[in-house]
């Protein structure tokens, strides 16, 4: 008996180890979480809000099985991770951002954002593209500073997704880099950041090169003041309140933003200092 119990002494802190979850890295935790098939051990691997909302389903269980699922780490340190997923079908194309924290026992998702309120768009997209030339002309006249080809454009350039965001900003990077250049040349943000903010970007946008190069590529606005970087010149598409996307530039990695859940979702490099931005 007395041998008994020293093997199972020596047996237990074996099979404590054995029954805890493995650690596993963001990147698997997110492809285990969208994939359609069930995952009983999620909860091990959830936290914070996350935690309250997967009660017995994962995200992928939630989705038609057709809906193709792509992960892609954007971001990984020793405390915090973020996970770009795409949902795909024969029709359309969506983006959800994953958040993760690091704890003692290993990584936990511990948030999900996407872009807010581009539900809107379409209807609003259609409506413009049904106008007789009457009518657009009318708009035309009504709105000087956004025509009608504009809206449209920028429209559509809010809700797509982020592939397509990205396709936009390759296929046109020249005109990209020129109201750059154009930005930093008129020297427009050069005031200290909160000193007069908001006339340096109201001169900036109201620049006439810079204003036509905007208009171009279906860009809202320029500002300093999206994603509280006050080292970054933030190209903003559009958006509703708080929730916005569009074309971050800084060259130098250390001064970007950290991405969280309820500020920056997600930043995404395109190269050369450039990135895909969203906030909510």
């Amino acid at each position: 008996m007395k041998h008994f119990f020293l093997l199972l002494c020596l047996w237990l802190p074996g099979l404590a180890t054995w029954a805890r979850p493995a650690p596993l890295p963001p990147l698997v935790i997110a492809q285990q979480f969208v994939a359609p098939t069930g995952w009983p051990a999620m909860k091990s691997y959830l936290c914070c809000e996350v935690a309250g909302q997967a009660k017995r389903q994962t995200l992928g269980q939630q989705i038609p099985p057709r809906v193709q699922r792509a992960c892609q780490l954007v971001r990984q340190d020793s405390a915090t991770a973020v996970v770009a997923v795409e949902l795909r079908d024969s029709v359309s194309r969506r983006d959800f951002y994953l958040h993760f924290r690091r704890e003692a026992e290993g990584w936990k998702l511990g948030a999900i954002r996407n872009l807010a309120m581009t539900h809107l768009g379409p209807p609003m997209v259609a409506l413009l593209a049904a106008m007789p030339p009457a009518e657009v002309a009318d708009y035309n006249r009504k709105h000087p500073d956004a025509s009608h080809d504009f809206t449209i454009g920028n429209l559509r350039l809010w809700t797509s997704a982020d592939a397509d965001i990205a396709a936009h900003f390759y296929q046109h990077r020249a005109a990209f880099q020129e109201v750059l250049s154009r930005v930093q040349s008129g020297r427009f943000f050069d005031a200290t950041i909160g000193a007069d903010e908001a006339t340096d970007e109201q001169a900036a946008n109201a620049d006439p090169a810079v204003h036509a190069l905007l208009r171009q590529l279906y860009l809202g606005r320029v500002t300093r003041r999206a994603t509280a970087c006050g080292s970054c010149l933030e190209f903003v598409i559009g958006g509703k309140i708080d929730s916005t996307v569009g074309l971050l530039y800084q060259p130098e990695a250390a001064l970007l933003p950290a991405m969280q859940p309820d500020g920056l979702i997600v930043l995404r490099p395109l190269g050369e200092g450039w990135y895909l931005y969203k906030t909510t």
